[in-house]
């Protein structure tokens, strides 16, 4: 017996000893004290949504209403312009961040969604969204480019709002995207130096660390951008890297064509948008 005490107090010595070596804290588990509402459920991230929830759940959560239509155009702008709208059609939502246009998407028609959110935290809080909201969309955990590079599925839509400036390599994502439907949304920033100077953020760039890459035959400036933001919060709305690469949009659209996605429609062109110049667009094989 003393022989078993003996080597259950090494094991239990042993397990301590990974646990510090690993430098990951042990997190305490928290336990609810009032019956389950959707409240309580949201305030698990309490002060880290940038999302408000529909007014009519009467949810305090954050503060930029993306489920509201008139301020949020971008669904119902897609619903517009695909023939047939959304329908019923497929979609693989990349970067789904809070669930907000899962939501829209579901709303509207679309379906089967499949989303894939690399941020664990944003993650979390896409099934918080899911639950609260009833969705049926399906959230998956992981890389968008590991995912792409392994999965084989095809899509009606491709979803790609507020991703494609996040990435390190967005030449390598826009070709990993570009087979996978005939249908790609996308909302993103882009470089134009003559905008530089109008710029919020534009201490984010880094001219000297800029890259050049031949693709198709034509050289594509990669312009590095670096956060400068503790990507620990939950807040944070980045990317993976502490830096991103953002294209030019005649790249931009140059990419798009050569990948047979040359019907490109735009939604919004907003050059003058103070965290860097965007557009929303859909590029659609003719």
């Amino acid at each position: 017996m003393a022989n078993d005490r003996s080597h259950i107090r090494r094991l239990v010595r042993r397990a301590v000893e990974r646990v510090r070596k690993s430098h990951r804290p042990v997190h305490h588990h928290e336990f609810a004290t009032h019956e389950p509402t959707p409240q309580q459920t949201v305030d698990i991230f309490a002060g880290q949504w940038i999302t408000a929830f529909p007014k009519s759940l009467n949810i305090t959560a954050g503060w930029v209403n993306h489920f509201d239509s008139e301020i949020d155009t971008r669904v119902p702008w897609a619903e517009s312009v695909i023939p047939g709208g959304l329908s019923g059609k497929s979609v693989l939502e990349l970067g789904p961040f809070e669930g907000y246009h899962t939501a829209c998407l579901e709303w509207a028609g679309a379906g089967p969604i499949v989303s894939v959110e690399a941020s664990r935290t944003a993650f979390l809080k896409c099934l918080v969204t899911k639950e609260v909201l009833g969705l049926n969309a399906r959230f998956m955990y992981g890389d968008v480019l590991a995912y792409l590079k392994t999965s084989t599925d095809r899509y009606d839509i491709v979803w790609a709002s507020g991703i494609l400036y996040h990435q390190a390599d967005p030449v390598a994502f826009l070709e990993a995207v570009g087979g996978r439907a005939d249908h790609l949304f996308l909302h993103t920033h882009y470089f134009d130096a003559e905008r530089v100077g109008e710029m919020n953020t534009s201490d984010r760039l880094r001219p000297k660390h800029d890259k050049q890459v031949s693709w198709h035959g034509r050289n594509i400036r990669l312009h590095r951008y670096e956060y400068r933001t503790d990507t620990s919060q939950g807040t944070f709305a980045g990317g993976p890297s502490s830096f991103a690469h953002w294209l030019e949009r005649d790249d931009i659209e140059f990419i798009l064509e050569e990948l047979g996605l040359s019907r490109i429609t735009y939604g919004v062109l907003d050059p003058g948008n103070p965290d860097g110049p965007g557009f929303f667009l859909m590029a659609s094989r003719p």
